[in-house]
């Protein structure tokens, strides 16, 4: 919050400093004669692309604007010195140069920190997002915060070698459940399955929504001995399910899981997680 606090004094700085400048070059406007409009004109298109695209392409447009002036004003020196239209000195053509590439630069700073306080915003809601990661239906940590834990998990392991084992949990055609049966049983389903899934692990396990379907599961200190008993366990969860008007409907799940050991070398989430989905693609087919 400091952080954007300074940025939004340093924006307004910048803005001061700008409209300052415009004041005074409306005040001390040099003289280029019969090409006074089109001089001013072209500060205003330069101002402008540099305001709005930044400080790169405003000094691209005012070399451009410099390099034009200076070469009608030298060719109408050597070939038209008659002809008065370009014929200003070359005192002036310096001071608009400089009046030109001063407001471009003030203009482009502008442009530079309100692009980085907009990339900061973005930042801070990102990390906000990550932080409050909780999936509204279920009152369970959504995918964000399931990454995140998960790295750290891998990282313990790897440090101490301690192991942990990852279940990846997929409701059947849950998708298809909540189009028949409408969100407001879909959701008294959710409370159901939230309510079946915390009886059914411990206070030390972390579960999670990764989406509509699939939910994850990280076991510390889970071995690969006893997750036969554990997968027996999870695949009756659920069992039969009574619907509000009366039906009953039975859900089938499939599930994978994998123990991550210091042996394993896995140093991702996205290795994990590869591995589980294509588990459970097989099961599918």
């Amino acid at each position: 919050m400091d952080t954007s606090f300074r940025k939004k004094n340093l924006i307004n700085f910048y803005i001061g400093l700008l409209l300052i400048a415009v004041v005074l070059f409306y005040l001390f406007i040099p003289d280029l004669g019969d090409v006074q409009s089109e001089g001013l004109i072209l500060i205003a298109v330069a101002l402008f692309v540099s305001l709005f695209t930044g400080l790169r392409a405003g000094l691209f447009t005012a070399l451009i604007i410099l390099f034009l002036f200076g070469s009608l004003y030298f060719w109408n020196v050597v070939f038209r010195p008659a002809d008065q239209t370009f014929l200003f000195s070359e005192a002036t053509l310096f001071y608009y140069g400089l009046w030109l590439l001063g407001l471009v630069v003030l203009s482009g700073n502008v442009y530079e920190q309100i692009n980085q306080l907009v990339q900061l915003n973005l930042a801070l809601k990102e990390k906000v997002k990550r932080l409050v990661a909780i999936d509204d239906e279920t009152g369970l940590d959504n995918e964000s915060r399931f990454e995140l834990e998960l790295q750290l998990e891998i990282d313990r392991t790897n440090r101490h070698g301690e192991s942990f084992t990852i279940l990846l949990y997929q409701i059947d055609h849950f998708s298809e459940f909540k189009k028949l049966y409408g969100p407001d049983e879909s959701v008294r389903f959710l409370e159901f399955f939230s309510e079946r899934l915390h009886q059914s692990t411990r206070t030390t396990d972390k579960k999670f929504r990764l989406s509509t379907e699939e939910f994850a599961l990280i076991l510390p200190y889970a071995s690969e001995e006893n997750m036969q008993i554990i997968l027996n366990r999870f695949k009756h969860m659920i069992g039969d399910y009574d619907i509000s008007n009366g039906k009953t409907v039975s859900f089938t799940n499939h599930i994978a899981h994998y123990t991550v050991t210091k042996e394993a070398g896995i140093e991702s989430p996205d290795e994990v997680l590869g591995l589980m989905r294509n588990e459970l693609k097989s099961y599918a087919l």
